[in-house]
């Protein structure tokens, strides 16, 4: 009767044992897949920032790109003015020098 009677007690604690393992191993499990449930989610937060990044990085780009045009045809713009002010300046240099030959002239004339 003792026998039989530590074979059930025994069966009932290691029923109870059985019961805490499985409850720890369904815990552990619980953890593990809320963490892994949090990372997924991180991952596609930096996903959406990364995103965010890379369109606000093309507009920059983009905008670079407009005011780099812009600043090319005004520079353009302004050697082509820089160019006939500069025909303009040749012409009246050749007007000035010729204006000197005939100054040159007429006192070569009066002198005499």
């Amino acid at each position: 009767m003792d026998r039989c009677a530590l074979e059930f007690i025994a069966r009932r604690w290691w029923r109870r044992i059985e019961v805490w393992v499985i409850a720890l191993l369904l815990v552990v499990g619980g953890g593990f897949g809320g963490y892994q449930l949090a990372q997924w989610a991180l991952a596609r937060s930096y996903l959406e920032q990364v995103a965010e990044i890379r369109a606000a990085y093309d507009e920059a780009s983009l905008q670079r790109d407009q005011r780099l045009d812009e600043l090319a045809r005004q520079t353009g713009s302004a050697a082509a003015k820089a160019s006939k002010a500069a025909t303009t300046a040749t012409q009246a240099a050749d007007k000035a020098d010729q204006a000197v030959d005939r100054a040159g002239e007429a006192l070569n004339r009066v002198t005499p």
